[in-house]
């Protein structure tokens, strides 16, 4: 028995985007094509297909992922570096929470706090950030860092407030647009993505690859994939595929 794309992409919870790319990487290629070039899959690669999620799920890198795949890496191994860094994950959650804390405190008027202090560990964490992705992607990545850091050189807290507000209220538009079925390509779909773009833009400006590559980063990475995710079940990957959608009828 043979599946196609779409059929695996609905079963695993993943998208057809996705599985587009593993295939590209070599991480998952398909058994063969069907009518009109379908790609089909059989059943071990349904079973690749699952233990590439659960690895992704426990956050190991996809390059990782493809050499625990072909023996070229130990997946115990992997695994314990994974558990280095979710302990490092640890500790910058306690220094956002106490963060967090002294900023409730402050604003009860039971603890005096700096504007510097309303961002403490944020700027560490965004380096940290800034290395893993220059890691995952290239040292491109920096242009992106660099774009944002000179253009909120000058935001007070308010402007940071104002801007999550701004892109949390986007991601309940776009997931009341998924649940009442739209689809990625549709109008009113690309309309909100429009606002997206623009919205990401006055942080950095990204072209067609670099806004594909972070239509990516929203469903393989954890963190952005929860954002969204906790919004509406399935809204990365549904974001992703709307984003390329743009992309490539927007950008050069």
């Amino acid at each position: 028995m043979t599946w196609t794309t779409a059929e695996v992409a609905r079963m695993s919870g993943t998208t057809a985007r996705t599985l587009r790319h593993y295939d590209a990487v070599g991480l998952l290629v398909p058994a063969g094509t069907g009518a009109g070039g379908v790609r089909l899959y059989e059943r071990e690669h349904l079973l690749r297909l699952q233990r590439i999620l659960v690895l992704r799920e426990l956050g190991v890198p996809l390059a990782v992922v493809g050499q625990v795949l072909t023996g070229d890496h130990d997946e115990v191994a992997a695994l314990r570096v994974h558990a280095d860094r979710l302990e490092a994950e640890g500790a910058r959650l306690a220094r956002l929470a106490a963060t967090v804390r002294r900023t409730a405190a402050h604003l009860e008027g039971r603890d005096d706090m700096s504007e510097q202090q309303f961002f403490e560990g944020l700027a560490r964490d965004r380096d940290r950030y800034e290395e893993e992705l220059v890691a995952q992607h290239g040292e491109s990545v920096r242009v992106a860092f660099a774009q944002a850091r000179e253009r909120t050189a000058g935001w007070e807290r308010e402007d940071f407030e104002r801007s999550g507000r701004e892109h949390r209220d986007l991601a309940e538009r776009m997931g009341a647009a998924k649940r009442r079925g739209a689809a990625p390509g549709d109008e009113s779909v690309q309309a909100l993505v429009a606002e997206h773009y623009a919205a990401v833009a006055a942080h950095w400006t990204p072209d067609r690859a670099a806004y594909r590559g972070l239509a990516d980063t929203y469903v393989e990475d954890q963190r952005f994939r929860s954002f969204y995710d906790d919004v509406e079940t399935g809204l990365a990957g549904w974001l992703c595929e709307a984003m390329g959608v743009w992309a490539d009828a927007n950008l050069a």
